[in-house]
């Protein structure tokens, strides 16, 4: 993968990030995951079904369904790297980042930290 699809493979996971977990939510209600009918029918809504779409069914698909689904996918990447390709993209400040920042930061003891 060059730079070029890279780039444009994050810029897409921040777009997913952005606006599909708001949507989906309030099309079909809170969950943790969804079906492959409901994610595909919010990027159509939002003309984001496109290279990297495969991000956004990793996010919210269970593992089985999004294995089901890859061979008909435009880009397929591994179920564990596109979900975090999408975690890493989640703006900050939305009710998950709390959950996020316990997972990903641990600031040693000292001067940023808690010690002294």
């Amino acid at each position: 993968m060059n730079i070029f699809s890279r780039w444009a493979m994050h810029r897409a996971a921040r777009r997913y990030a952005k606006l599909l977990p708001g949507e989906l939510e309030a099309d079909f209600g809170h969950s943790e995951t969804y079906t492959v009918g409901q994610v595909a029918a919010a990027l159509d809504r939002r003309g984001e079904a496109g290279r990297y779409a495969a991000i956004a069914y990793a996010a919210f698909l269970t593992e089985a369904d999004y294995v089901g689904l890859a061979p008909s996918l435009p880009m397929v990447l591994p179920y564990d790297v596109a979900k975090e390709v999408f975690r890493r993209a989640m703006p900050w400040g939305d009710r998950y980042s709390a959950l996020r920042d316990m997972e990903t930061t641990s600031a040693p003891p000292g001067r940023y930290g808690g010690g002294v």
